[in-house]
């Protein structure tokens, strides 16, 4: 009985160790297990596209009036020659050239003047010849009169002492009265001659300034507006050769409506703009209101100050944006703008984790590009001054996207 005892205490321990390698066995196994590829991992959101964004800014909103009108020049000048019925010789200047005051625009042929006028110099050599000879005559009849004067007061004295007879005495008399009245011719004649050394004088002056009238000259500094003129045409006063604008001065003539007149005022800033040509963005102003209204379309003319372009002409036609009142708003570039099919404008906004929200944003007016600046536009609602909105690649997104801001 008591071998017994002892084989069964030997048999429970060695089950027991089997027991305990089993379950220390069981337990390694389930440490040292490779993870397996099918369970189920968390998931990392990937960017969907780069984008650029802007922020909300404050900016000066202005109200403004369009307009429409046609480009004229402030100070149209007609250019004509002042020497008629002589042919165009040359006309020196196109249209759109610029001119410098005094500058030759044209000449006329001066053929027929220049021989009209070594004519009157060839006169004018005889006039003064003639002035000489006379001069000479009347230097010589003063010399007569000289001598029969002292010839006369010599007979009186003999006449006095009686060697001569009264006879005698009284030719001598009158040959001094003669010897006077020729001096007296001679010194009309001089006169004369002096007379007609003037004429031809004047004549030379006269066509010297008829040929100093076959150029034409700019009057003022400029810009040819017109040419009217050919070469080959006969000139004649008060027609015109060339039309200049004067320091290259134009104005938008724009018509108002009466019931939108009182909005406008003079020096009021205008964006001007041209639909047919995108490079005209210039800055002008509102320079004069003219005080009539037309009775029948019920417009009044704005006069708009323009600057200085090589890109205006008269004559185009040009649209106009007249300041009418500012304000201070919240602005985004325009291209951060998607239009919906429901009518409605929507903006991504960049938000937490890079993650964009599709907002419905009310907009107000357009801020025009100007130079490097783009085109902005007002937002009334749905945005924060700070805010961050997508400008780049809108019509891609949803809502929710997660992007990756690019410089």
């Amino acid at each position: 009985m008591a071998s017994k005892g002892r084989w069964w205490g030997v048999l429970a321990g060695l089950g027991a160790g089997v027991l305990l390698t089993l379950l220390g066995t069981r337990l390694w196994g389930d440490r040292a297990a490779p993870v397996n590829d099918a369970d189920p991992q968390p998931e990392v959101a990937v960017a969907s596209q780069t984008v650029t964004v802007a922020p909300v800014e404050s900016a000066t909103v202005a109200d403004t009036l369009t307009v429409n009108g046609t480009v004229q020049a402030i100070d149209l000048l007609t250019v004509s020659p002042q020497a008629s019925g002589l042919q165009i010789q040359q006309i020196l200047v196109r249209e759109g050239d610029q001119v410098t005051a005094g500058q030759v625009l044209a000449t006329l042929d001066d053929a027929t003047l220049q021989a009209d006028l070594r004519q009157a110099q060839a006169q004018l050599s005889v006039s003064q010849a003639q002035v000489t000879q006379r001069r000479a005559a009347l230097s010589q009849a003063q010399a007569s009169l000289s001598e029969s004067q002292q010839n006369l007061e010599r007979l009186r004295t003999l006449a006095e002492q009686g060697a001569i007879s009264q006879q005698e005495l009284t030719r001598q008399q009158t040959e001094v009265v003669t010897a006077q009245e020729a001096i007296s011719l001679s010194r009309a004649e001089v006169d004369s001659a002096e007379a007609g050394v003037r004429s031809q004088q004047a004549t030379i002056d006269r066509l010297q300034t008829q040929l100093n009238q076959t150029t034409v000259r700019a009057p003022v500094a400029g810009v040819v507006a017109e040419r009217q003129a050919t070469v080959g045409d006969v000139s004649a006063s008060g027609t015109s050769i060339v039309t200049l604008i004067q320091d290259n001065q134009l104005k938008l003539v724009a018509e108002v409506p009466q019931a939108q007149l009182e909005q406008v005022s003079v020096g009021a800033p205008v964006a001007i703009r041209s639909r047919a040509d995108s490079r005209i963005q210039l800055q002008g102003t509102v320079q004069s209101i003219d005080p009539l209204v037309e009775a029948e379309t019920r417009v009044a003319r704005v006069n708009i100050a323009l600057p200085a372009s090589d890109l205006l002409r008269p004559g185009i036609f040009l649209r106009g944006e007249i300041t009418t009142s500012s304000r201070q708003g919240l602005t985004i570039p325009a291209a951060a703008l998607q239009p919906q099919p429901d009518g409605t404008t929507q903006v991504f906004v960049l938000g937490e984790g890079d993650v964009v929200e599709a907002r419905t944003v009310e907009t107000g007016n357009r801020i025009a590009a100007n130079g490097d600046q783009a085109a902005r536009v007002e937002i009334r609602e749905g945005l924060t001054a700070g805010e961050q909105v997508v400008t780049s690649g809108v019509g891609f997104l949803e809502d929710g996207d997660v992007v990756r801001v690019g410089e």
